[in-house]
């Protein structure tokens, strides 16, 4: 369309010059014959040729600054096509550099996973083994316990048996007293029978000596019984005594594993920190990458229905066009306008179908969007309803929507003339 202008333009430009000097040499000869004649004098205001030509002149400079507008324009839309270009290459480069960001962080974090889960499986066989640790101490304590227990028992038996002996000694002591005051009373009172109680005395000190020698060798047993028992707790002692030894290593071993447990989990929580940063960030990236493709795509659809509109421009004009692309004229956002032209288009694609009925549907569902503006939706509606059978009135109504909104759209006006006398022929426009 540029170059069609253009090569216009410069046609135009040479045929001015051409046409300008065929016009000077008629004046001369028209000037030169007055002059001879000297029958008419020369005019004093400029002629028709000179008006021609100074018209033709600005209309030459109004079409070579249209032309150089119009090549601004171009140049300027050019312009844009190669920022967005650009732009729509570095966001491609930034979207892949963040796709293998965001693969790194996953696989950190996988790894992140699988330490954190060995971590909780040592722990638990830690948990597990100091429950056990639990159990034996428990044992242990019971255990003492009831050596401890035997331990009186052996003690208070063996208080027992020195009571005993201490009885039988003081037993013996009152028998050999009261053996000798009987001996010697007996020496006094009867000499005669000294041998006869000598004798038996002899007898009884047998059986007394034999008897003390039993319990002599029974108090050797036991006091062999206790030896034994003393030996035996000495020995469970030192096992104690090496059980306690175990188990305070045990407890230091548990508090060094501990305190590396603690540290491994600090290294965590900061490396968690440091991850939960890090998506913060990348997350924050992502948003302003999104931000700013959508703000392309935005700037990319108004250059769109910047080059619609000036594609179109010359081709209607608002108060008597009844294409779709006249939206662009309406003062609404590019996204809601483009949402109207595409109702517009659904709607004249089921009226030139022939579905009258349907179109009239979809061309007030089309006006009801936005109602303050979409005289063009109503207009349509108004044709639907006069190709409809008693429905003279309704299209009447939507011609005076129509004509609320804009009063000097002329199409709207023809539809309400036609409407009122039915008698004229009527005319329809197409549209799309």
């Amino acid at each position: 369309m540029f170059k069609k202008t253009a090569m216009l333009i410069l046609f135009m430009m040479f045929l001015i010059p051409c046409a300008s000097a065929y016009e000077s040499a008629d004046k001369a000869e028209v000037t030169q014959a007055a002059a001879d004649s000297q029958d008419i004098q020369p005019p004093e205001q400029p002629d028709e040729i000179t008006l021609r030509e100074n018209a033709v002149n600005q209309k030459a400079a109004e079409l070579e600054a249209l032309s150089q507008e119009l090549a601004g324009r171009e140049a300027k839309l050019i312009q844009q096509e190669k920022d967005f270009v650009s732009r729509a290459s570095a966001l491609t480069l930034k979207s892949r550099e963040i796709s293998g960001t965001s693969a790194v962080l996953l696989g950190r974090e996988t790894q992140m996973n699988k330490r954190e889960m060995d971590l909780m499986a040592r722990e638990a066989e830690l948990a597990r083994r100091e429950m056990a640790f639990a159990q034996e101490s428990q044992k242990f304590t019971d255990a003492s316990s009831a050596l401890a227990g035997r331990e009186a028992d052996l003690a208070k038996r063996e208080t027992d048996l020195a009571n005993r002996e201490a009885d039988l000694n003081s037993k013996i002591a009152a028998k050999d007293s009261a053996d000798k005051l009987t001996a010697r009373e007996a020496d006094l009172v009867k000499r005669e029978a000294a041998l006869t109680e000598r004798e038996n005395t002899g007898a009884r000190l047998s059986a007394l000596e034999t008897e003390l020698n039993s319990r002599d060798a029974a108090l050797k047993s036991r006091e062999n019984a206790v030896s034994e028992r003393e030996k035996a707790v000495s020995t469970q002692e030192q096992k104690l005594a090496d059980t306690t030894g175990n188990v305070k290593t045990h407890e230091e071993e548990l508090a060094k594993k501990e305190a590396e447990l603690n540290s491994r989990a600090q290294e965590l929580d900061a490396r968690e920190k440091k991850l939960t940063e890090n998506t913060s960030a990348l997350a924050a990236r992502e948003s302003a990458i999104v931000s700013r493709e959508a703000e392309a795509l935005k700037k990319t659809a108004d250059v769109q229905e910047l080059e619609t509109l000036i594609k179109e421009l010359p081709a209607f004009d608002p108060n008597s066009s009844t294409e779709a692309a006249m939206i662009l004229t309406y003062k609404l956002p590019a996204e809601r306008r483009r949402e109207l032209i595409a109702m517009q288009r659904e709607a004249y694609s089921r009226y030139s179908a022939n579905r009258i009925t349907q179109a009239l549907e979809s061309y007030s569902a089309a006006y009801e969007a936005e109602p303050a503006v979409n005289y063009l939706a109503a207009y349509w509606a108004g044709l639907s309803a006069e190709r409809l059978r008693n429905r003279r009135d309704e299209a009447i109504t939507w011609a005076d929507r129509a004509l609320a909104i804009n009063p000097d759209y002329r199409p709207a006006q023809e539809l309400k003339q036609r409407l009122e006398n039915p008698g004229r022929n009527q005319r329809r426009r197409s549209g799309r």
